[in-house]
């Protein structure tokens, strides 16, 4: 497979997530977010049930530690947006792309470079122009505090994807991680939740839909990710927040106060910035 199928591969995901933020909406407005999530992973595992009896001990070393390091991400994800708008949390999300070279250089045991700083800072100030109510106050909530946990995990997921993925199959090592997700998901539910679910059109045709797109996009991105390097990855990933804020409004007529559209595009402009190579 060439460099250039591989970006559009990754493309291709983004625009997958970006379009997800508003169908996951949808649907944690009839269940709890960490029942949702248990259902749609243990829905994958069905999906991707043949590729098991393939599966190495090493896939399940390597996939248990990054669906674990997954799951997390995608539970705060998922608490997150079912308390705030699809378009907020993409663009909160979005901090992932800034902070993927930071965690480069600290894997190589190198200081952050001043434009590195610099881009993060501007990064968690487009943030909280984008949460700050008219009012004036900081409008940072449990909900974009999850949002903005959940970027910075993957971030890091972005970089062990990187490094662990090229050395295995991309469908295995995705099935393995589908069964730790499904599984912290399940474990999480009875623990932190008290679950509910209305079955119904929506819950019953989107749940196994993004289950699905599960397969797609997260498998898309362990297959470009062996020949796209983890910093290039982010950037294109900083195109899913401008997809989801414009599905978000399509579909539930979203609408951003001019502040919020200004720290939405400084968070864009701190990822473009965070990547861009020097002369």
């Amino acid at each position: 497979m060439s460099h250039r199928r591989a970006v559009a591969i990754l493309l291709g995901c983004t625009f997958i997530w970006g379009a997800s933020f508003v169908l996951n909406k949808m649907v944690l407005a009839y269940t709890t977010p960490l029942l949702f999530m248990s259902l749609r992973f243990g829905c994958a595992i069905v999906l991707v049930s043949g590729v098991y009896r393939s599966t190495t001990r090493r896939d399940w070393v390597v996939g248990l530690s990054l669906g674990a390091l997954f799951g997390l991400q995608l539970a705060l994800f998922f608490v997150g947006l079912a308390t705030i708008t699809p378009g907020r949390s993409a663009f909160l999300f979005s901090v992932q792309t800034p902070l993927v070279p930071i965690l480069v250089l600290a894997a190589h045991r190198r200081a952050p470079t001043a434009r590195n700083v610099v881009t993060i800072t501007a990064a968690m100030i487009g943030a909280w122009w984008l949460t700050r109510p008219a009012g004036g106050a900081v409008g940072f909530g449990i909900g974009d505090l999850a949002t903005l946990g959940s970027g910075a995990l993957a971030a890091g997921y972005i970089l062990l994807a990187s490094h662990l993925g090229p050395r295995h199959d991309p469908l295995r090592l995705l099935a393995v991680q589908f069964v730790a997700i499904a599984g912290l998901a399940a474990l999480a539910t009875l623990l932190f939740e008290h679950p509910r679910i209305e079955l119904n059109l929506t819950t019953m045709t989107l749940t196994p839909f993004l289950a699905l797109s599960s397969v797609a996009s997260f498998g898309g991105q362990l297959t470009g990710q062996r020949l796209v390097r983890a910093t290039e990855a982010a950037l294109i990933f900083a195109l899913e927040p401008v997809v989801a804020a414009g599905v978000s409004i399509l579909a539930f007529g979203e609408r951003f106060t001019p502040g919020q559209w200004l720290g939405g595009t400084v968070i864009l402009a701190a990822s473009v910035a965070a990547h861009l190579k020097r002369r």
